[in-house]
């Protein structure tokens, strides 16, 4: 039997090939006899990096950034020589794994650390293409901070230059472009699928999860509401027809904005790369997985992709996954909860290998 296994991540606990190799480990010692092969992934978010960086001749880069709360840290980047596209990821500037405890502020934190990286990949690298991974970010700030970085400004009705901080969005009535990377192609590849506002958007959904109050969501919903009309006043770009601007805190929506960038699935970008599909229809069984498996697991994530993928060719999937909270499972899937409820970090870490190993079976 020829198993592949493409997990995504177990956020706060175990990487893509972390967990990709505590299930291969599994497989080879119940069933010696099975051929496996373990793909790194990831749709835009934490490991958008290290999943393409043995790929397609890319060299990774470090240089010096700043994180959501401007503090400096170290970052990195892909090029790729050959096509001189370059590769970011937002989350390795923006993630909450860069952020002190005191430094997380929802209303406070930006994205200017990953403008800053655009800008500063640009003129080291003079790259025609940059694609950044956008998803895993502690920023809801609709990409203003790094537009910031790359030379636009922001007014208030008296012409004064506003500090582009989300608790500050209200005051802002102008923007002034810059034509500095109109030769720079730019794509977005994001890992969910969100509008920019309401029920589904990048304020109601996310940002409770990084930290906002109900008082700051009602804020941030009305400013990113109000930013929204003053983009589309002053650069012609409107925000709510766009799926998938409520990525990564709206930078997948401020992206298309400020730089002309398309908004491109994260997921579709690496699976393309990793030819996946050629690897699917070489397998037996599929094996993906996360670390919770839910709702929006189908709304652009890389197990619903994988899961989609492996529906047109009539392949059988395992789901592998700390939580399971989706009805119903896809016709095509059976799955696996390591545990009934949400773990400690601590616990998840000390348990979830010795779980793999009980409850594994194919």
């Amino acid at each position: 039997m020829k198993i592949l296994i493409a997990c995504d991540k177990m956020k706060g606990t175990f990487s893509s090939k972390q967990l990709g190799e505590m299930i291969e480990k599994a497989i080879k010692e119940r069933y010696s006899d099975a051929e496996t092969e373990v793909l790194q992934v990831s749709d835009g978010g934490d490991g958008f990096i290290e999943s393409l960086r043995w790929r397609n001749n890319y060299s990774r880069w470090e240089f010096l950034s700043v994180n959501a709360a401007n503090r400096k840290i170290q970052s990195k980047y892909l090029y790729n020589i050959y096509n001189h596209t370059a590769v970011l990821e937002s989350a390795l500037t923006l993630g909450f794994s860069k952020l002190a405890a005191k430094e997380k502020n929802i209303l406070q934190n930006n994205s200017y650390g990953l403008g800053h990286d655009i800008k500063r990949v640009i003129e080291v690298r003079h790259p025609q293409k940059i694609v950044v991974g956008i998803g895993g970010t502690s920023t809801n700030d609709l990409f203003l901070g790094a537009a910031s970085a790359l030379g636009f400004k922001f007014l208030d009705k008296d012409g004064n230059e506003v500090e582009p901080l989300p608790k500050n969005y209200l005051n802002i009535s102008q923007i002034i472009p810059t034509s500095e990377y109109q030769g720079t192609e730019f794509l977005a590849a994001v890992d969910v699928k969100n509008p920019l506002l309401g029920e589904l958007g990048a304020t109601k959904v996310y940002a409770p999860q990084k930290g906002a109050s109900p008082q700051d969501i009602d804020y941030l919903e009305n400013a990113f509401a109000h930013i929204s009309s003053v983009i589309k006043k002053d650069l012609g770009v409107d925000l709510e027809q766009i799926n998938g601007a409520g990525a990564g805190g709206g930078i997948g929506g401020g992206m298309a904005a400020f730089l002309n960038a398309k908004i491109i699935s994260g997921a579709d970008f690496i699976l393309d790369t990793l030819e996946i599909d050629k690897k699917i229809s070489e397998s037996d069984l599929i094996i993906t997985g996360e670390g919770s498996f839910d709702r929006q697991s189908l709304m652009g994530k890389i197990t619903g992709n994988i899961i989609e993928r492996c529906q047109k060719q009539n392949k059988n999937v395992l789901i592998v996954s700390g939580l399971y909270d989706q009805s119903p499972l896809p016709s095509n899937c059976t799955s696996i909860a390591l545990f009934d409820q949400k773990p400690e970090t601590k616990n998840a870490k000390e348990k979830t290998e010795a779980l793999i190993k009980e409850k594994l079976k194919i």
